[in-house]
């Protein structure tokens, strides 16, 4: 056999023509002699592995885990993830959780600028990032708490996890925010862990710090929970000042089938929202996006001095989502004389959504129906205004364009039709200034919102994420319209009523 000419192991030479598989000197296999040592290798480290699970388990036999107030005090290290995901703050503008937060970077993504645009809010999720990780470090430091200083080191960082606690909590007031229940059900968690604590490990009477440092704990604890108001109503949101013989136009995309009630956000609880908004602004004329039907029904009770009129677009998965662009007038100033829908595409008269062919050949279209519905009113000096209300496709800009270049083409027909009509648009643009859609408008009506000495981003995403300073939603006036005056309804002292801003502008009657 082919040889190396010399025995791997002892160093023997060997004949070039030595045939047998092992060393005549020290007897090794010389085929498999590496293969014996790796195996030898591996061998000694599964060993070692081995040992050092047994003596893990030991240590976790020795360890904190032996009486049932052990057990109790181990369970409540997980206590504070639980409670963290029931209402924690109300900072913000809506209320703070540790699933909210989750949520929150799953749907919104993670924007540091929009996380500490708000103080309340930033210090709100300090505090259950400073929970979570202080949490964990105490459960790993009671499992071996049978180490030296162990049971010092588990109260060390469960009075370090309390006070960092206390003292964001304390930031989220001073900065505007709101204790909920989260945040006291944690306190009086940490307050018992420390009693257990106490009676798990028994001090002598050299060391009677731990019971000291519990009574103090105990007390602040007492004092964060009940001296902070825990009051959760909301602060109504106060009258907006309107000049006498003035008309109050209103656009607001209110997000209907959207939110979450996990930060306040929720469908449901918006609503009542709205609707007091709506009576501390005291407009005469609103317009709305992403209306849906549940909403429609809801405010025709809480807004009973108003009539409204609204179309389902179509083309939606479910009847959530089937949005209308529902338009409202106060009944002690207008009747309607005509009330119209028409579907921004090639077929308006019936549902359908906008397709066309890119310079590719494909055939593309919007992203979804889009409609524009309108009324034909009469004040009660018999003057007719036609008031218009849209959402501009989001996903294409030749459908955006296309729907604008519809609508100015239905109030040049209104126009032939009605005479010396008073014209009113409002609607989500979904594009600012630049957009050719904007454009396309503002060649036909006036802009009502250029006197406004300021300029926000109408949409802002729930607070989540920086969305620039620009509008999206306007509100275009004909010229026999003269604007008094204009503004954002960016109240957000009841919480968040969309991911937009409303907008509003008084013409005079």
């Amino acid at each position: 056999m082919k040889n190396n000419s010399k025995c791997p192991k002892c160093g023997e030479k060997l004949s070039p023509f030595y045939m047998k598989q092992t060393c005549p000197k020290c007897g090794v296999n010389l085929m498999y002699y590496q293969l014996d040592e790796r195996l030898e290798a591996d061998a000694k480290q599964a060993q070692k592995e081995v040992d050092a699970v047994n003596r893990f388990g030991d240590m976790l036999k020795a360890s904190t885990i032996k009486t049932p107030w052990h057990i109790i005090r181990l369970i409540l290290f997980f206590t504070p993830l639980a409670s963290m995901c029931l209402p924690m703050f109300w900072a913000g503008h809506k209320k703070v959780s540790l699933l909210a937060f989750i949520l929150s970077i799953v749907n919104h993504g993670f924007d540091f600028a929009a996380l500490t645009a708000e103080k309340d809010y930033f210090f709100a999720v300090l505090a259950i990032i400073g929970v979570i990780v202080f949490s964990l470090a105490v459960i790993i430091s009671s499992l071996f708490s049978v180490t030296k200083n162990g049971f010092r080191r588990n109260m060390l960082f469960s009075i370090t996890n309390a006070l960092v606690f206390a003292i964001l909590g304390e930031a989220v007031y001073f900065f505007g925010g709101r204790i909920l229940i989260g945040f006291s059900l944690t306190a009086l968690i940490y307050a018992f862990e420390f009693i257990l604590h106490y009676l798990c490990e028994k001090p002598n009477g050299k060391n009677n710090i731990k019971s000291v440092l519990c009574a103090i704990t105990l007390v602040i604890y007492s004092t964060v929970s009940i001296i902070i108001p825990m009051d959760s109503k909301y602060i109504r949101s106060t009258d907006i000042e309107k000049s006498a013989n003035t008309l109050r136009v209103v656009s607001f995309n209110v997000a209907a089938p959207w939110g979450s009630s996990m930060d306040g956000t929720g469908s449901d609880e918006r609503v009542q929202r709205f609707a007091d908004y709506m009576k501390a602004a005291n407009p005469d004329l609103i317009g709305t996006q992403e209306l849906n039907a549940s909403w429609m029904i809801k405010l025709q009770k809480l807004l009973p001095k108003y009539d409204c009129y609204a179309v389902k677009r179509g083309g939606d998965s479910d009847e959530n989502t089937s949005e209308m662009n529902g338009i409202f007038w106060n009944t002690e100033i207008f009747t309607a004389v005509e009330t119209n829908t028409f579907w921004l595409s090639e077929t308006p008269e019936k549902e359908s959504r906008y397709s066309f062919t890119d310079e590719n050949g494909n055939t593309e279209e919007a992203g979804c129906n889009r409609i524009c519905s309108y009324a034909i009113l009469k004040d009660k000096n018999g003057a007719l205004f036609a008031f218009l209300n849209t959402h501009l496709d989001n996903s294409s800009e030749r459908a955006m364009n296309y729907g604008a270049e519809l609508i100015s083409a239905k109030i040049d027909e209104i126009k032939a039709q009605y005479g010396d009509i008073r014209i009113i648009l409002t609607g989500d643009f979904n594009q600012n200034y630049s957009g050719q859609a904007y454009k396309t408008i503002s060649s036909k009506l006036i802009n009502s919102q250029l006197t406004n000495d300021k300029t926000i981003a109408t949409y802002q995403e729930w607070g989540y994420r920086s969305t620039g300073n620009l509008p999206i939603d306007f509100i275009f006036i004909s010229d026999n319209n003269k604007v008094t005056s204009c503004g954002y309804l960016d109240d957000l002292s009841e919480g968040y009523i969309s991911d937009h801003y409303g907008i509003y502008s008084d013409i005079e009657a």
